[in-house]
Protein backbone atom coordinates (compact mmCIF):
# COMPACT_ATOMS: atom_id res chain seq x y z
CA UNK A 1 0.00 0.00 0.00
CA UNK A 2 1.39 3.47 -0.84
CA UNK A 3 2.80 5.55 1.99
CA UNK A 4 0.02 8.09 1.57
CA UNK A 5 -2.57 5.42 2.32
CA UNK A 6 -0.60 4.26 5.36
CA UNK A 7 -0.69 7.83 6.68
CA UNK A 8 -4.39 8.08 5.87
CA UNK A 9 -5.15 4.84 7.70
CA UNK A 10 -3.20 5.91 10.75
CA UNK A 11 -4.82 9.34 10.87
CA UNK A 12 -8.29 7.97 10.20
CA UNK A 13 -7.92 5.44 13.01
CA UNK A 14 -6.70 8.09 15.41
CA UNK A 15 -9.52 10.50 14.63
CA UNK A 16 -12.41 8.04 14.50
CA UNK A 17 -13.15 7.88 18.21
CA UNK A 18 -12.04 11.42 19.02
CA UNK A 19 -14.36 13.27 16.69
CA UNK A 20 -17.51 12.69 18.68
CA UNK A 21 -16.06 13.38 22.12
CA UNK A 22 -17.33 16.49 23.92
CA UNK A 23 -14.81 19.22 24.72
CA UNK A 24 -15.24 18.70 28.45
CA UNK A 25 -16.17 15.48 30.19
CA UNK A 26 -18.20 15.65 33.39
CA UNK A 27 -16.54 13.74 36.19
CA UNK A 28 -18.91 11.30 37.84
CA UNK A 29 -17.35 10.32 41.16
CA UNK A 30 -18.20 6.82 42.33
CA UNK A 31 -18.44 6.40 46.06
CA UNK A 32 -15.59 4.23 47.27
CA UNK A 33 -18.09 1.70 48.61
CA UNK A 34 -20.44 1.67 45.61
CA UNK A 35 -22.02 -1.73 45.18
CA UNK A 36 -23.14 -1.36 41.55
CA UNK A 37 -20.93 -2.66 38.77
CA UNK A 38 -21.48 -1.03 35.36
CA UNK A 39 -20.15 -2.65 32.19
CA UNK A 40 -20.19 -1.05 28.73
CA UNK A 41 -20.54 -3.55 25.89
CA UNK A 42 -20.30 -2.58 22.23
CA UNK A 43 -23.70 -4.05 21.37
CA UNK A 44 -26.96 -4.92 23.04
CA UNK A 45 -27.62 -8.52 24.00
CA UNK A 46 -29.57 -10.37 21.32
CA UNK A 47 -31.69 -12.62 23.53
CA UNK A 48 -32.28 -13.78 27.09
CA UNK A 49 -32.39 -17.35 25.79
CA UNK A 50 -28.86 -18.73 26.26
CA UNK A 51 -29.49 -21.30 23.54
CA UNK A 52 -30.70 -18.92 20.87
CA UNK A 53 -28.25 -16.13 20.18
CA UNK A 54 -24.76 -17.42 19.15
CA UNK A 55 -23.24 -14.12 20.25
CA UNK A 56 -20.27 -13.85 22.58
CA UNK A 57 -21.14 -10.51 24.18
CA UNK A 58 -24.67 -11.76 24.86
CA UNK A 59 -23.28 -14.83 26.59
CA UNK A 60 -20.86 -12.59 28.50
CA UNK A 61 -23.90 -10.97 30.11
CA UNK A 62 -25.92 -14.16 30.59
CA UNK A 63 -23.15 -16.00 32.51
CA UNK A 64 -24.16 -13.85 35.47
CA UNK A 65 -27.78 -15.05 35.32
CA UNK A 66 -27.48 -18.71 34.31
CA UNK A 67 -24.82 -21.33 35.08
CA UNK A 68 -23.15 -24.34 33.47
CA UNK A 69 -22.61 -27.84 34.77
CA UNK A 70 -18.87 -27.21 34.37
CA UNK A 71 -16.88 -24.02 33.94
CA UNK A 72 -13.92 -23.41 31.66
CA UNK A 73 -10.83 -21.61 32.89
CA UNK A 74 -7.55 -20.76 31.20
CA UNK A 75 -4.57 -21.15 33.53
CA UNK A 76 -1.26 -20.72 31.66
CA UNK A 77 -3.10 -20.28 28.36
CA UNK A 78 -4.65 -23.77 28.40
CA UNK A 79 -8.34 -24.50 28.87
CA UNK A 80 -9.38 -26.74 31.77
CA UNK A 81 -12.80 -27.72 33.08
CA UNK A 82 -13.71 -26.97 36.70
CA UNK A 83 -16.80 -27.89 38.78
CA UNK A 84 -19.88 -25.67 38.69
CA UNK A 85 -23.42 -27.04 39.07
CA UNK A 86 -21.80 -30.45 38.74
CA UNK A 87 -19.39 -31.04 41.59
CA UNK A 88 -17.83 -34.07 39.86
CA UNK A 89 -18.17 -36.26 36.78
CA UNK A 90 -16.79 -39.49 35.38
CA UNK A 91 -16.93 -41.72 32.34
CA UNK A 92 -18.37 -45.18 32.96
CA UNK A 93 -17.37 -46.21 29.44
CA UNK A 94 -16.43 -44.33 26.22
CA UNK A 95 -20.09 -43.42 25.58
CA UNK A 96 -21.43 -42.91 29.12
CA UNK A 97 -20.97 -39.95 31.46
CA UNK A 98 -22.31 -39.57 34.99
CA UNK A 99 -22.54 -36.20 36.74
CA UNK A 100 -22.87 -35.71 40.48
CA UNK A 101 -24.75 -32.44 40.99
CA UNK A 102 -24.58 -29.96 43.83
CA UNK A 103 -27.39 -30.42 46.33
CA UNK A 104 -27.33 -26.84 47.69
CA UNK A 105 -28.38 -24.98 44.53
CA UNK A 106 -31.66 -23.11 44.22
CA UNK A 107 -33.26 -21.31 41.33
CA UNK A 108 -33.96 -17.61 41.71
CA UNK A 109 -37.56 -18.45 42.70
CA UNK A 110 -36.31 -20.58 45.61
CA UNK A 111 -37.06 -23.98 44.05
CA UNK A 112 -34.27 -26.60 44.16
CA UNK A 113 -32.08 -27.38 41.16
CA UNK A 114 -32.23 -31.09 40.26
CA UNK A 115 -31.17 -33.59 37.63
CA UNK A 116 -34.56 -33.09 35.95
CA UNK A 117 -33.37 -29.61 34.93
CA UNK A 118 -30.31 -31.06 33.21
CA UNK A 119 -32.46 -33.57 31.34
CA UNK A 120 -34.89 -30.80 30.37
CA UNK A 121 -32.12 -28.52 29.08
CA UNK A 122 -30.52 -31.19 26.91
CA UNK A 123 -33.81 -32.48 25.53
CA UNK A 124 -35.06 -28.96 24.82
CA UNK A 125 -32.00 -28.37 22.66
CA UNK A 126 -32.27 -31.68 20.84
CA UNK A 127 -36.01 -31.26 20.33
CA UNK A 128 -35.86 -27.80 18.78
CA UNK A 129 -33.52 -27.57 15.77
CA UNK A 130 -34.49 -23.91 15.30
CA UNK A 131 -32.47 -22.93 18.37
CA UNK A 132 -29.24 -21.43 17.11
CA UNK A 133 -27.08 -23.47 19.48
CA UNK A 134 -28.72 -26.70 18.34
CA UNK A 135 -26.28 -26.88 15.43
CA UNK A 136 -23.44 -27.68 17.84
CA UNK A 137 -24.73 -28.58 21.31
CA UNK A 138 -25.58 -32.11 22.50
CA UNK A 139 -25.69 -33.55 19.00
CA UNK A 140 -24.03 -36.78 20.14
CA UNK A 141 -26.36 -37.29 23.14
CA UNK A 142 -28.58 -40.31 22.67
CA UNK A 143 -30.18 -40.60 26.10
CA UNK A 144 -30.44 -38.68 29.40
CA UNK A 145 -31.22 -40.71 32.52
CA UNK A 146 -32.11 -39.18 35.89
CA UNK A 147 -30.52 -41.46 38.51
CA UNK A 148 -31.62 -39.38 41.48
CA UNK A 149 -32.32 -35.78 42.45
CA UNK A 150 -28.65 -34.87 42.06
CA UNK A 151 -27.29 -37.56 39.76
CA UNK A 152 -27.67 -37.79 36.00
CA UNK A 153 -26.31 -40.07 33.29
CA UNK A 154 -25.85 -39.06 29.65
CA UNK A 155 -25.24 -41.64 26.94
CA UNK A 156 -23.83 -40.64 23.55
CA UNK A 157 -24.39 -42.38 20.24
CA UNK A 158 -20.62 -42.77 19.83
CA UNK A 159 -17.49 -41.75 21.75
CA UNK A 160 -17.31 -37.95 21.88
CA UNK A 161 -13.88 -36.51 22.81
CA UNK A 162 -15.41 -33.04 23.14
CA UNK A 163 -18.40 -34.07 25.23
CA UNK A 164 -17.74 -31.68 28.14
CA UNK A 165 -17.59 -28.76 25.71
CA UNK A 166 -21.37 -29.13 25.36
CA UNK A 167 -21.81 -27.74 28.84
CA UNK A 168 -19.92 -24.48 28.43
CA UNK A 169 -20.42 -21.47 26.17
CA UNK A 170 -23.42 -20.59 24.07
CA UNK A 171 -26.24 -23.06 24.68
CA UNK A 172 -24.58 -24.74 27.67
CA UNK A 173 -26.53 -22.94 30.39
CA UNK A 174 -28.91 -25.08 32.47
CA UNK A 175 -32.57 -23.96 32.51
CA UNK A 176 -35.40 -24.70 35.01
CA UNK A 177 -37.96 -27.26 33.90
CA UNK A 178 -40.57 -26.22 36.47
CA UNK A 179 -40.43 -22.52 35.56
CA UNK A 180 -40.80 -23.25 31.84
CA UNK A 181 -43.84 -25.38 32.53
CA UNK A 182 -45.35 -22.78 34.86
CA UNK A 183 -44.79 -19.95 32.37
CA UNK A 184 -46.76 -21.77 29.68
CA UNK A 185 -44.52 -20.67 26.82
CA UNK A 186 -40.89 -19.86 26.11
CA UNK A 187 -41.83 -16.25 25.38
CA UNK A 188 -43.42 -15.90 28.80
CA UNK A 189 -40.47 -17.49 30.58
CA UNK A 190 -37.85 -15.32 28.87
CA UNK A 191 -39.86 -12.17 29.56
CA UNK A 192 -38.72 -12.62 33.17
CA UNK A 193 -36.22 -15.50 33.26
CA UNK A 194 -34.70 -17.19 36.28
CA UNK A 195 -31.40 -19.01 36.65
CA UNK A 196 -29.13 -20.25 39.40
CA UNK A 197 -26.42 -17.63 38.92
CA UNK A 198 -25.09 -15.07 41.40
CA UNK A 199 -27.34 -12.38 39.91
CA UNK A 200 -31.04 -12.43 39.13
CA UNK A 201 -32.94 -10.68 36.35
CA UNK A 202 -34.43 -7.22 37.01
CA UNK A 203 -35.07 -5.73 33.55
CA UNK A 204 -33.87 -5.56 29.98
CA UNK A 205 -34.35 -2.26 28.18
CA UNK A 206 -33.57 -3.19 24.62
CA UNK A 207 -30.79 -1.18 22.96
CA UNK A 208 -30.01 0.33 26.36
CA UNK A 209 -29.20 -1.94 29.29
CA UNK A 210 -29.62 -5.23 31.11
CA UNK A 211 -30.02 -4.87 34.89
CA UNK A 212 -29.29 -7.69 37.33
CA UNK A 213 -29.47 -7.81 41.13
CA UNK A 214 -27.73 -9.86 43.79
CA UNK A 215 -29.08 -13.37 44.31
CA UNK A 216 -29.25 -13.76 48.11
CA UNK A 217 -29.57 -17.56 47.80
CA UNK A 218 -26.58 -18.18 45.57
CA UNK A 219 -24.78 -21.39 46.49
CA UNK A 220 -21.41 -19.68 46.03
CA UNK A 221 -21.99 -17.30 48.95
CA UNK A 222 -22.73 -13.60 49.07
CA UNK A 223 -22.47 -12.05 45.59
CA UNK A 224 -19.84 -9.32 45.36
CA UNK A 225 -22.16 -6.66 43.89
CA UNK A 226 -25.67 -5.62 44.83
CA UNK A 227 -26.42 -4.64 41.24
CA UNK A 228 -24.88 -5.27 37.82
CA UNK A 229 -25.75 -3.00 34.90
CA UNK A 230 -24.65 -4.03 31.41
CA UNK A 231 -25.06 -1.10 29.04
CA UNK A 232 -25.18 -1.28 25.25
CA UNK A 233 -22.99 1.54 23.86
CA UNK A 234 -22.22 0.78 20.19
CA UNK A 235 -20.68 4.19 19.48
CA UNK A 236 -16.97 3.90 20.23
CA UNK A 237 -16.54 7.58 21.08
CA UNK A 238 -19.42 7.46 23.56
CA UNK A 239 -18.05 4.31 25.17
CA UNK A 240 -14.64 5.94 25.62
CA UNK A 241 -16.24 9.12 26.98
CA UNK A 242 -18.22 7.09 29.53
CA UNK A 243 -15.02 5.38 30.64
CA UNK A 244 -13.16 8.69 31.00
CA UNK A 245 -15.98 10.33 32.92
CA UNK A 246 -16.51 7.41 35.31
CA UNK A 247 -19.91 6.50 33.90
CA UNK A 248 -18.86 2.84 33.57
CA UNK A 249 -16.44 0.58 35.43
CA UNK A 250 -15.47 -1.58 32.46
CA UNK A 251 -15.65 -0.67 28.77
CA UNK A 252 -14.85 -3.18 26.03
CA UNK A 253 -13.40 -2.64 22.54
CA UNK A 254 -11.25 0.40 23.29
CA UNK A 255 -9.43 1.69 20.19
CA UNK A 256 -5.63 1.64 20.46
CA UNK A 257 -5.45 5.38 19.80
CA UNK A 258 -7.42 6.06 23.00
CA UNK A 259 -5.15 4.03 25.27
CA UNK A 260 -2.88 6.98 26.07
CA UNK A 261 -5.76 9.20 27.23
CA UNK A 262 -7.26 6.46 29.37
CA UNK A 263 -3.90 5.70 30.97
CA UNK A 264 -3.30 9.40 31.60
CA UNK A 265 -6.71 9.80 33.23
CA UNK A 266 -6.44 9.56 37.02
CA UNK A 267 -9.34 7.13 37.36
CA UNK A 268 -8.87 4.69 34.46
CA UNK A 269 -6.41 2.07 33.27
CA UNK A 270 -6.16 -0.41 30.41
CA UNK A 271 -5.98 -4.19 30.15
CA UNK A 272 -5.08 -5.84 26.83
CA UNK A 273 -5.02 -9.61 26.35
CA UNK A 274 -5.27 -12.42 23.81
CA UNK A 275 -8.74 -13.76 23.06
CA UNK A 276 -10.40 -16.74 21.38
CA UNK A 277 -11.32 -14.84 18.22
CA UNK A 278 -10.22 -14.31 14.65
CA UNK A 279 -11.10 -11.60 12.15
CA UNK A 280 -11.94 -13.06 8.78
CA UNK A 281 -13.84 -12.60 5.57
CA UNK A 282 -16.68 -14.85 4.43
CA UNK A 283 -17.11 -15.01 0.66
CA UNK A 284 -20.06 -15.99 -1.46
CA UNK A 285 -19.18 -18.91 -3.74
CA UNK A 286 -22.39 -19.73 -5.60
CA UNK A 287 -22.75 -19.33 -9.40
CA UNK A 288 -23.83 -15.91 -10.57
CA UNK A 289 -21.57 -13.85 -8.29
CA UNK A 290 -18.09 -12.65 -9.18
CA UNK A 291 -16.59 -14.42 -6.15
CA UNK A 292 -17.77 -17.75 -7.55
CA UNK A 293 -14.54 -17.64 -9.59
CA UNK A 294 -11.73 -19.15 -7.50
CA UNK A 295 -9.26 -16.77 -9.16
CA UNK A 296 -11.14 -13.77 -7.82
CA UNK A 297 -11.23 -15.25 -4.34
CA UNK A 298 -7.48 -15.90 -4.46
CA UNK A 299 -6.90 -12.34 -5.67
CA UNK A 300 -8.87 -10.99 -2.70
CA UNK A 301 -6.70 -13.04 -0.36
CA UNK A 302 -3.46 -11.85 -1.99
CA UNK A 303 -4.54 -8.19 -2.02
CA UNK A 304 -4.69 -7.91 1.77
CA UNK A 305 -1.65 -6.51 3.56
CA UNK A 306 -2.24 -8.22 6.89
CA UNK A 307 0.92 -6.98 8.53
CA UNK A 308 -0.01 -3.40 7.77
CA UNK A 309 -3.48 -3.98 9.21
CA UNK A 310 -1.92 -5.35 12.40
CA UNK A 311 0.73 -2.64 12.71
CA UNK A 312 -1.09 0.46 11.46
CA UNK A 313 -4.85 0.01 11.79
CA UNK A 314 -4.73 -2.13 14.96
CA UNK A 315 -1.63 -0.25 16.19
CA UNK A 316 0.08 -3.50 17.14
CA UNK A 317 -2.90 -4.91 19.09
CA UNK A 318 -3.43 -7.77 16.63
CA UNK A 319 -1.43 -10.50 14.91
CA UNK A 320 -1.41 -10.95 11.14
CA UNK A 321 -2.95 -14.32 10.28
CA UNK A 322 -4.36 -16.51 7.54
CA UNK A 323 -5.66 -19.08 10.00
CA UNK A 324 -9.11 -19.27 11.54
CA UNK A 325 -8.17 -20.10 15.16
CA UNK A 326 -5.57 -18.49 17.44
CA UNK A 327 -2.72 -20.85 18.37
CA UNK A 328 -4.00 -21.20 21.96
CA UNK A 329 -7.10 -23.04 20.67
CA UNK A 330 -6.70 -26.83 20.70
CA UNK A 331 -6.10 -28.24 17.20
CA UNK A 332 -5.52 -24.82 15.59
CA UNK A 333 -3.53 -25.27 12.36
CA UNK A 334 -0.36 -23.30 13.04
CA UNK A 335 0.88 -23.78 9.47
CA UNK A 336 -1.64 -21.20 8.25
CA UNK A 337 0.54 -18.14 8.74
CA UNK A 338 0.49 -14.75 7.04
CA UNK A 339 4.05 -15.20 5.70
CA UNK A 340 4.24 -14.22 2.00
CA UNK A 341 0.46 -13.79 1.88
CA UNK A 342 0.57 -10.26 0.36
CA UNK A 343 1.08 -10.18 -3.42
CA UNK A 344 -0.94 -7.40 -5.07
CA UNK A 345 0.75 -7.87 -8.47
CA UNK A 346 -0.38 -11.48 -8.68
CA UNK A 347 -3.83 -10.37 -7.45
CA UNK A 348 -4.11 -7.96 -10.40
CA UNK A 349 -3.07 -10.71 -12.81
CA UNK A 350 -5.70 -13.08 -11.45
CA UNK A 351 -8.42 -10.45 -11.70
CA UNK A 352 -7.39 -9.68 -15.27
CA UNK A 353 -7.41 -13.40 -16.18
CA UNK A 354 -10.87 -13.82 -14.64
CA UNK A 355 -12.22 -10.84 -16.58
CA UNK A 356 -13.22 -9.27 -13.28
CA UNK A 357 -11.49 -5.89 -13.47
CA UNK A 358 -13.92 -3.25 -12.22
CA UNK A 359 -16.34 -5.88 -10.89
CA UNK A 360 -18.57 -4.65 -8.09
CA UNK A 361 -17.88 -6.22 -4.69
CA UNK A 362 -20.26 -5.44 -1.85
CA UNK A 363 -18.32 -5.64 1.41
CA UNK A 364 -20.37 -5.85 4.61
CA UNK A 365 -19.02 -4.64 7.94
CA UNK A 366 -20.32 -3.92 11.44
CA UNK A 367 -19.16 -0.81 13.24
CA UNK A 368 -18.12 -1.00 16.89
CA UNK A 369 -19.07 -4.65 17.50
CA UNK A 370 -15.39 -5.67 17.39
CA UNK A 371 -12.34 -3.55 18.01
CA UNK A 372 -11.45 -1.61 14.83
CA UNK A 373 -13.93 -3.63 12.76
CA UNK A 374 -15.01 -0.78 10.51
CA UNK A 375 -11.48 0.56 10.13
CA UNK A 376 -10.11 -2.86 9.18
CA UNK A 377 -12.94 -3.27 6.67
CA UNK A 378 -12.29 0.19 5.20
CA UNK A 379 -8.64 -0.69 4.73
CA UNK A 380 -9.44 -4.01 3.03
CA UNK A 381 -11.87 -2.26 0.69
CA UNK A 382 -8.97 0.03 -0.22
CA UNK A 383 -6.71 -2.95 -0.90
CA UNK A 384 -9.34 -4.48 -3.19
CA UNK A 385 -9.75 -1.21 -5.06
CA UNK A 386 -5.97 -1.05 -5.50
CA UNK A 387 -5.95 -4.36 -7.40
CA UNK A 388 -8.84 -3.44 -9.69
CA UNK A 389 -12.05 -4.46 -7.97
CA UNK A 390 -14.90 -2.00 -7.45
CA UNK A 391 -15.27 -2.76 -3.75
CA UNK A 392 -17.96 -0.84 -1.89
CA UNK A 393 -18.34 -0.80 1.89
CA UNK A 394 -21.77 -1.49 3.42
CA UNK A 395 -21.90 -0.77 7.17
CA UNK A 396 -24.87 -1.90 9.26
CA UNK A 397 -25.90 -1.67 12.89
CA UNK A 398 -25.09 -4.92 14.69
CA UNK A 399 -28.57 -6.44 15.14
CA UNK A 400 -29.32 -5.86 11.45
CA UNK A 401 -25.89 -7.12 10.43
CA UNK A 402 -26.24 -10.30 12.47
CA UNK A 403 -29.73 -10.92 11.07
CA UNK A 404 -28.38 -10.60 7.52
CA UNK A 405 -25.99 -13.47 8.23
CA UNK A 406 -28.93 -15.64 9.23
CA UNK A 407 -30.98 -14.61 6.20
CA UNK A 408 -28.05 -15.02 3.78
CA UNK A 409 -28.49 -11.47 2.50
CA UNK A 410 -24.98 -10.03 2.70
CA UNK A 411 -23.11 -9.16 -0.47
CA UNK A 412 -20.09 -10.89 -1.97
CA UNK A 413 -17.97 -10.48 1.18
CA UNK A 414 -18.76 -9.86 4.81
CA UNK A 415 -16.44 -9.30 7.77
CA UNK A 416 -16.87 -11.53 10.81
CA UNK A 417 -15.11 -11.86 14.16
CA UNK A 418 -15.59 -15.55 14.80
CA UNK A 419 -15.29 -16.54 18.45
CA UNK A 420 -16.97 -18.59 21.19
CA UNK A 421 -15.10 -21.74 20.17
CA UNK A 422 -13.20 -24.07 22.49
CA UNK A 423 -11.65 -26.38 19.89
CA UNK A 424 -10.75 -26.00 16.21
CA UNK A 425 -12.95 -28.98 15.39
CA UNK A 426 -15.70 -26.32 15.33
CA UNK A 427 -14.67 -25.74 11.71
CA UNK A 428 -16.27 -29.10 10.83
CA UNK A 429 -19.61 -28.25 12.40
CA UNK A 430 -21.79 -28.47 9.32
CA UNK A 431 -24.68 -26.63 10.97
CA UNK A 432 -22.45 -23.64 11.62
CA UNK A 433 -21.02 -23.90 8.10
CA UNK A 434 -24.54 -23.80 6.68
CA UNK A 435 -25.19 -20.56 8.55
CA UNK A 436 -21.98 -18.75 7.69
CA UNK A 437 -21.07 -20.23 4.27
CA UNK A 438 -24.34 -21.73 3.01
CA UNK A 439 -23.30 -22.09 -0.66
CA UNK A 440 -19.80 -23.52 -0.32
CA UNK A 441 -19.38 -27.21 -1.06
CA UNK A 442 -16.27 -29.39 -0.92
CA UNK A 443 -16.47 -33.18 -1.05
CA UNK A 444 -13.26 -33.79 0.91
CA UNK A 445 -14.31 -31.34 3.64
CA UNK A 446 -17.72 -33.01 3.98
CA UNK A 447 -16.07 -36.44 4.15
CA UNK A 448 -13.79 -35.24 6.95
CA UNK A 449 -16.84 -33.91 8.84
CA UNK A 450 -18.32 -37.41 8.65
CA UNK A 451 -15.08 -39.12 9.72
CA UNK A 452 -14.25 -36.91 12.69
CA UNK A 453 -16.98 -38.09 15.12
CA UNK A 454 -15.81 -41.69 14.76
CA UNK A 455 -12.13 -40.81 15.25
CA UNK A 456 -10.87 -41.01 18.83
CA UNK A 457 -7.10 -41.04 18.41
CA UNK A 458 -5.60 -37.64 19.25
CA UNK A 459 -3.15 -37.57 16.33
CA UNK A 460 -5.76 -38.79 13.87
CA UNK A 461 -8.26 -36.17 15.05
CA UNK A 462 -5.70 -33.41 14.74
CA UNK A 463 -4.81 -34.48 11.20
CA UNK A 464 -8.46 -34.30 10.15
CA UNK A 465 -9.04 -30.92 11.81
CA UNK A 466 -5.84 -29.40 10.39
CA UNK A 467 -6.71 -30.62 6.89
CA UNK A 468 -10.23 -29.16 7.16
CA UNK A 469 -8.78 -25.74 8.03
CA UNK A 470 -6.44 -25.96 5.04
CA UNK A 471 -9.27 -26.84 2.66
CA UNK A 472 -11.57 -23.95 3.56
CA UNK A 473 -8.73 -21.40 3.58
CA UNK A 474 -7.15 -22.66 0.35
CA UNK A 475 -10.53 -22.47 -1.36
CA UNK A 476 -11.02 -19.01 0.21
CA UNK A 477 -14.58 -19.60 1.36
CA UNK A 478 -13.20 -18.01 4.53
CA UNK A 479 -10.13 -15.81 4.53
CA UNK A 480 -8.35 -15.31 7.84
CA UNK A 481 -7.00 -11.80 8.41
CA UNK A 482 -6.08 -11.04 12.05
CA UNK A 483 -6.06 -12.41 15.57
CA UNK A 484 -7.10 -9.35 17.59
CA UNK A 485 -6.36 -8.58 21.20
CA UNK A 486 -9.10 -7.36 23.50
CA UNK A 487 -8.59 -3.90 24.97
CA UNK A 488 -10.73 -2.88 27.96
CA UNK A 489 -10.84 0.29 29.98
CA UNK A 490 -10.95 -0.51 33.72
CA UNK A 491 -11.88 2.07 36.33
CA UNK A 492 -9.32 2.05 39.11
CA UNK A 493 -11.97 1.36 41.71
CA UNK A 494 -12.22 -2.21 40.33
CA UNK A 495 -9.85 -5.00 39.27
CA UNK A 496 -10.31 -7.27 36.27
CA UNK A 497 -7.57 -8.87 34.17
CA UNK A 498 -9.77 -10.07 31.29
CA UNK A 499 -10.49 -13.59 30.07
CA UNK A 500 -9.42 -15.45 26.93
CA UNK A 501 -13.08 -16.33 26.23
CA UNK A 502 -14.17 -12.64 26.62
CA UNK A 503 -16.69 -13.47 29.32
CA UNK A 504 -17.14 -10.89 32.10
CA UNK A 505 -18.42 -12.76 35.17
CA UNK A 506 -19.27 -10.04 37.67
CA UNK A 507 -17.95 -12.26 40.47
CA UNK A 508 -14.47 -12.02 38.91
CA UNK A 509 -14.58 -8.21 38.91
CA UNK A 510 -13.52 -7.04 42.34
CA UNK A 511 -13.29 -3.75 44.14
CA UNK A 512 -9.72 -2.48 44.09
Amino acid sequence: MPTSRRIFLKNAAASASVAALPFALPQIAFAAGSTTLTIAQSNDILSLDPANHENNSTQSALVNLYEYLVNKEFPNGKMVFTPALAQSWKQEDPRTWVFELRSDVRWHDGKPFTADDVKFTVERMKGNPKLLSAVEKFRSVEKVEVLGPHRVRLVTSKPDPLFLHNFVGNGGSILPQHAFQAAGSEEAFFAKPIGTGPYRFVEWKKADRLVLARNPQWWGGASHWERVVIRAIPETATRVAEALSGGVDLAVNIPPEDIGRLKANADTGIVAFNIARNFGLHLRTEPGVVTHDARVREAIDLAINRQELADVVADGYATAARGLFPPEIPNANTRLTATNSFNPDKARQLIQAAGAKGAKIRFGSPSGRYIKDREVSEAIVGYLQDVGLNAQLEVQEWSIYNARVGSDSHGEIYFWGMGSYTDASFILNMGSLKRFNPHWRNAEFERLATELPATTGEKERQAIIWRAQEIITQDRARIGVLYPKAIYSVNKRVQFAGRFDEMIPAEQVRRA
